[in-house]
């Protein structure tokens, strides 16, 4: 009996051991295996939280501390070439860095958008060819409108005031005789707008839409509009002259588009970004001008001006390359 106890405790302790030894060879693989899985750091930044429209913000795509040997990327991050109103600009190659057996990738995505508000990323992950997938935090950029808090004499837009109207024919008289007014005075604008749009310098005339154009923003310079404060007008001639060459050039019909509409039918159409860019937020100041009613400085007004002059020069340029 105490042979056959003795011999029961015996391998009861190998047991054990074999056991312990089980688990010491299991926490060991676990560990390894978390190592390689979890060494990698996958990151997204951008540059700037904040743009206006039609600038770009750069997003930059890091994964740090790959050991190849082990484990490789079989499906680099997703960047749709539009999403959540953002659009893809530029997408630069991904760039490799290797030091002793840790492989560090980067890649750099310009970004803008057109729409204002705060658009937030899509999912961004890699695939490893262990099945695991590695997620970057999320991120978002907020696209704000052309910044008019700084311009001088800023005035901000008033609620509308309402009128008690009396049951009175001379009310009445006077309401009808204000309509008429105002149908002949839009009978008027529509055929004088017309008029005036049809006099542009025709094709087969020895003065080219470009030197038109280019005349037209030297004319309106003369006027000193800017100094008799009579901004909303400068503006307005200013942003037509540009649109009735643009449609001259591109042979298209803005005429009855809003800025919004017109603006994204020229994206693409305005050269390089700093350009367009420039272009863009001259549409944006002049309706600033025209319903916020605010002076914008000296140097807005010669930037303005440039901008306009670009654009032109950028058409002009687009319009002989197509020929």
């Amino acid at each position: 009996m105490i042979e056959r106890s003795q011999w029961s405790m015996v391998n009861s302790q190998q047991s054990l051991v074999k056991n312990h030894w089980l688990k010491v060879l299991l926490l060991t693989f676990t560990l390894h295996f978390g190592l390689v899985a979890f060494s990698q750091k996958v990151s997204a930044t951008i540059d700037r939280e904040k743009i206006l429209i039609g600038e770009q913000v750069e997003l930059q795509l890091k994964v740090e501390d790959l050991d190849r040997g082990k484990v490789d990327i079989v499906k680099w991050f997703n960047v749709p070439d539009t999403f959540n109103h953002l659009e893809v600009v530029l997408r630069f190659p991904i760039d490799t860095i290797k030091v002793n057996d840790s492989y560090t990738f980067i890649q750099k995505i310009r970004l803008t958008s057109f729409d204002s508000g705060y658009w937030s990323f899509p999912e961004l992950n890699i695939l490893l060819n262990n099945q695991q997938s590695l997620l970057a935090l999320p991120l978002g950029v907020a696209v704000l409108p052309v910044d008019v808090s700084s311009l001088q004499d800023y005035h901000d837009i008033k609620d509308i005031l309402e009128v008690d109207v009396k049951n009175d024919w001379l009310v009445i008289a006077a309401i009808a005789a204000a309509s008429i007014l105002v149908l002949l005075g839009l009978w008027w604008w529509f055929f004088k707008r017309k008029k005036r749009i049809v006099a542009k310098p025709p094709r087969d005339s020895s003065k080219s839409p470009y030197d038109w154009a280019l005349q037209q923003i030297d004319a309106l310079q003369q006027k000193n509009l800017l100094e008799k404060k009579q901004q909303k007008l400068f503006y307005t001639e200013l942003v037509s002259i540009c649109r009735i060459y643009s449609d001259t050039q591109l042979r298209v019909n803005t005429s009855n588009k809003t800025t919004d509409e017109y603006l994204l039918s020229m994206k693409g159409m305005v050269g390089t970004e700093p350009t367009q860019v420039q272009y863009f937020q001259l549409l944006r100041l002049a309706d600033a001008v025209k319903f916020a009613k605010f002076i914008p400085s000296k140097e807005e007004d010669d930037i303005a001006i440039g901008s306009a002059k670009n654009f032109i020069e950028t058409i002009n340029r687009f319009y002989k390359h197509q020929q």
